[in-house]
């Protein structure tokens, strides 16, 4: 317990006085001829910003250093935090990596993760029409697709230079048959004398045919001045216009078989031992990437007769790259015996939309070596009775008498005074009254396994009924006197 709280009391201070910097960019995919903003934050008392006149091969066009200050409060302690902050604007023509940067802070030298930029040429179609003020179009990026195989659909809205622009509003595009992902953030841009905003959406099609995405409508409000007749005064006042895009069509062909995954991938597989002690858990980790989309995946799942097994949620993160949707997925399985058990393999088929072929992706299996007995875990036995009979008192019993008036008084006193004391203390000791997840009690008693067959029992329940065994029933007691116990 005592090693414990120096922890808690070091990750504290670092809370409350630790220095930190970090690197950010407001984009990663810029489009050709626009300029990347770089901020560089720096947390601390004392800070020395390097001398930045290039990034990279790319001199800085601007930048600009601002300091804020903020208070925050970490476990009921207040902290003055000073934030500085380096603002530099340069324009990248090619893709580039983002080195890393130093500072000096407070003594100390930090550096930042290099940052990784790729410049992307505009995509907007030229106005047809070079007098009218506003314009509305959708773009696909393919015109012929595959079931699963995913596509860029992106709105473009053109303003004319000049137009002095109050509001829009903007319907969202109707997208049925499909898996829609909006990517975040607009972009804009510069072409032929008129300022582009880009919308963007990844479409993944889930049905086969030929599908029809209609014409979205949007308003646009132009900035024009109206007098006050009464005060004679101007004012502001919206000129609406209602424009409209054009209709999409998309083929979308059939899979030539039935496969788990479309797209072009690769998989790997991690797993942390071949042998382990008995009741001690193997740790395996699935990783699947490549170009495709992977977000509604989750066909990897394991029943090992005897074995206990916890997998966490898959965690699935995807990017656009030129038009592309590069995917990754991970998911990690925890394996927990009493004898020698066996991993089976396994395979998922794949369909290369791009080279129009079907391919297995294959998991190896694993025959995991369990050494040791292993320990028998005492059972639980709740609302036990006695075996012997209950005997009858020897002693005679005493007629309890009626206590004095004074006793009275001074246990109404004491009974008062503990009252106070308890609601004051209530407040210091309600984390221990405080109920805990599951989940929660299984991170703290992970680690303690082997400490007794207590917690080596309890801890396979709440593994099993994680997996999803509705048939453990958790002493609830047993377990909250063992989390405080190592928490």
């Amino acid at each position: 317990m005592r090693n414990i709280l120096l922890i808690l009391i070091g990750l504290q201070l670092t809370l409350l006085y630790g220095s930190s910097f970090n690197a950010t960019v407001d984009t990663t995919e810029v489009i050709r001829g626009n300029s990347v903003e770089l901020l560089l934050e720096v947390s601390g008392d004392n800070v020395k910003f390097p001398t930045i006149d290039k990034v990279g091969d790319y001199l800085v066009e601007d930048i600009s250093t601002m300091t804020k200050s903020s208070y925050k409060i970490v476990n009921q302690q207040a902290s003055q935090e000073s934030i500085k902050q380096q603002t530099i604007l340069f324009t990248p023509d090619t893709n580039m990596t983002i080195p890393s940067f130093g500072v000096e802070v407070d003594g100390t030298k930090l550096y930042s993760k290099p940052i990784d930029i790729i410049v992307v040429d505009a995509q907007a179609p030229s106005s047809t029409n070079n007098t009218a003020p506003f314009s509305l179009k959708m773009v696909q990026s393919k015109d012929e697709v595959y079931v699963g195989e995913p596509l860029l659909l992106s709105i473009y809205f053109s303003v004319a230079s000049g137009v002095d622009l109050m509001d829009f509003r903007s319907q969202q595009p109707q997208l049925q048959g499909f898996i829609t992902k909006e990517i975040k953030g607009e972009r804009s841009f510069q072409q032929d004398n008129y300022t582009i905003h880009e919308f963007r959406y990844l479409l993944t099609p889930t049905q086969e045919g030929n599908i029809t995405i209609s014409p979205i409508q949007a308003k646009v409000a132009q900035r024009t001045q109206a007098r006050d007749n009464f005060f004679g005064t101007f004012f502001d006042k919206p000129k609406w216009t209602q424009i409209v895009s054009n209709k999409l069509t998309l083929k979308v062909n059939p899979l030539l078989q039935t496969t788990d995954l479309v797209g072009n991938f690769t998989i790997e597989e991690k797993i942390d031992a071949k042998e382990t002690k008995a009741n001690k858990p193997v740790n395996l980790t699935i990783t699947i990437s490549g170009e495709g989309n992977l977000e509604d995946f989750d066909g990897l799942e394991y029943e090992i007769d005897g074995v206990t097994i916890y997998s966490d949620e898959a965690t699935v993160t995807s990017k656009l790259v030129d038009s592309k949707m590069i995917s990754n997925y991970q998911k990690k399985f925890v394996f927990i015996s009493d004898s020698n058990f066996t991993i089976p393999s396994k395979s998922l088929l794949v369909f290369d939309y791009k080279n129009k072929e079907t391919k297995e992706l294959t998991l190896d299996s694993h025959t995991i070596e369990v050494k040791g007995k292993p320990r028998v875990a005492p059972s639980v036995v709740q609302n036990s009775k006695p075996t012997t009979p209950l005997q009858a008192p020897t002693q005679p019993i005493e007629t309890p008498t009626t206590p004095a008036l004074w006793m009275l008084f001074v246990s109404f006193v004491l009974g008062g005074l503990t009252t106070l004391g308890i609601l004051k203390l209530s407040p210091l000791l309600s984390w221990k009254s405080k109920s805990i997840g599951e989940d929660q009690a299984l991170k703290i008693l992970y680690p303690h396994t082997n400490h007794s067959l207590e917690v080596e029992a309890i801890v396979r329940q709440l593994y099993a009924k994680k997996a999803g065994d509705s048939t453990i029933i958790i002493d609830k007691k047993e377990l909250k006197r063992l989390v405080e116990e190592f928490s």
